[in-house]
């Protein structure tokens, strides 16, 4: 039987796009978050044609019987990935016949809750229609089961399972070695589920076509040698059936765990009253974000974010980012990627609302503790900036923090100058936070980290719009010791100065 072409679940169409790097998770923080081998299923943009579609899903999982529906497929898979490797650790004729049975049988499972109907029951699933993603895929299994491949295989596989409910107690001399073990009798979970339901007037769990059992390969070689003819039995359907199990299954694991992972983050998000926002898309070049918040600090049990607005448009693309430490200025640059991060993987966006269009990509630069195989520091540096105006394009967003930050001041200012004057006239997207305060003065415009007028050591949080540097970051020094005119006037009279 050919092998038919498995649909992504996650994609209409196989995705073209550069793909984002790990960094840029790492850099955002996103790895303390969601595990690092969930996020590589992911790394290609979704494109404008494929987030809608994959906002579906996450509506979807919002509902309590859709995000049911996909932890029981992750579960499934997750028993047929364990046989899987059992099946290929198998060292013996034995071994090989009874997992590679119990691994068509999990994989029909699988098949089969895949072909329920959940959620978008009686959708046709038209090109691009609602819930498109999700009812191709299980169409997709519908009509795999219906091939006659399958029919006769499951069929084969229902009259096999009496031959494990007869065993009962076995004793075997294995080895030198007296091995007993037990099968059968008494209540089984099973028996206690469909009791547990029949007292809450519940439908019964479904019937396995076989039962959860892990057998040792010792217990299985003896099996084979005290029960020829069961054994044979085993065989012959492995031998008929071998080329019959599809390891394309096991490649939906990951999708199935991004939108779980995912899913279970946003409830966390929720919990703490934080919005979630699915973005409106626009093909004016613009990108306006109210009250986004970083939710990487999720990561240190932060819960009280301060969340800002985020205003890119064609005129003013990019920005410089700067102001004293600790003022949260990198939790800003966060805030901005986590939130154009998650709209290229179709996800909602933690804020009160967007309207956005839709970047080809983005990179990140920011500082890194590592060693440098032989080369400098400042040469590492140079070498991921260089990566980023190789692979960019007109469409990316750039996030820089304090880059050339381990070179002496005069170089500072030149490359950070001549980086940002290249990105500035590229209209790139993007944030460059610099505590260089020599730089000159030019078209890029400036945000700030504002400070409490009534506090002068209490930071606030807040980046707020500025046309230039105009020694933002001395004002910003003067306002915090109270030495700004104003001040100076108010405690020693004016004239003064």
């Amino acid at each position: 039987m050919s092998r038919p072409d498995f649909p992504s679940l996650l994609y209409r169409d196989q995705p073209t796009g550069k793909p984002i790097a790990l960094s840029v998770f790492e850099d955002l923080q996103l790895t303390q978050l969601i595990r690092s081998d969930i996020l590589e299923a992911v790394l290609v943009p979704c494109g404008r044609e494929n987030i809608p579609l994959r906002q579906e899903l996450f509506r979807a999982a919002e509902k309590e019987e859709f995000l049911s529906h996909l932890d029981a497929l992750d579960t499934a898979l997750l028993k047929t990935e364990d046989l899987y490797r059992a099946f290929s650790e198998a060292q013996s004729e034995e071994e090989t016949a009874v997992i590679g049975t119990f691994l068509l049988s999990s994989a029909i499972g699988f098949m089969r809750l895949a072909a329920k109907d959940v959620t978008y029951s009686g959708d046709k699933a038209k090109e691009g229609g609602e819930g498109f993603l999700y009812c191709r895929f299980r169409d997709f299994f519908r009509a795999e089961l219906e091939k006659e491949a399958w029919k006769k295989a499951e069929e084969e596989l229902s009259s096999l399972l009496p031959l494990l409910n007869e065993i009962d107690t076995y004793s075997f001399r294995v080895h030198g070695k007296e091995i007993s073990f037990r099968v059968g009798g008494g209540e089984s979970y099973l028996d206690r589920l469909r009791s547990c339901a029949a007292d809450l007037a519940l439908d019964p769990p479904d019937e396995p076509l076989f039962l959860p059992r892990q057998l040792s390969p010792v217990i299985l070689d003896a099996f084979g040698k005290a029960h020829p003819e069961e054994f044979g039995k085993f065989r012959a359907f492995y031998e008929k059936n071998r080329t019959l199990f599809p390891e394309e299954l096991l490649s939906y694991r990951l999708p199935i765990g991004f939108l779980l992972a995912f899913t279970h983050l946003f409830e966390k998000v929720r919990a703490h009253g934080i919005p979630l926002t699915y973005p409106a898309l626009t093909d004016e070049r613009t990108i306006r974000i109210t009250e986004a918040y970083d939710i990487s600090l999720f990561a240190k049990n932060e819960y009280d974010i301060v969340p800002n607005d985020v205003v890119f448009t064609g005129d003013e693309p990019f920005f410089y980012l700067t102001g004293a430490n600790g003022g949260g200025k990198t939790t800003y640059l966060r805030t901005v990627g986590i939130a154009l991060t998650l709209l290229l993987l179709g996800c909602p966006l933690p804020c009160a609302s967007a309207v956005v269009c839709v970047p080809s990509g983005i990179f990140t630069h920011f500082p890194r503790d590592e060693r440098f195989e032989g080369t400098g520091r400042f040469v590492e540096e140079n070498r991921r900036v260089e990566k980023i105006l190789a692979e960019m394009d007109s469409d990316s967003v750039v996030l820089l923090n304090e880059t050339y930050s381990t070179t002496n001041e005069e170089n500072a200012v030149e490359m950070t100058e001549k980086l940002a004057d290249l990105l500035w006239d590229k209209k790139i997207f993007g944030l460059y936070i610099t505590h260089q305060h020599s730089l000159k003065e030019s078209a890029i415009p400036y945000l700030n980290v504002l400070i409490d007028e009534n506090d002068s050591n209490r930071r606030t949080f807040k980046i707020a719009r500025q046309r230039s540097t105009g020694g933002s970051f001395a004002v910003d020094v003067l306002k915090r010791y109270a030495l700004t005119k104003e001040a100076l006037e108010e405690r020693f009279g004016s004239g003064v100065l």
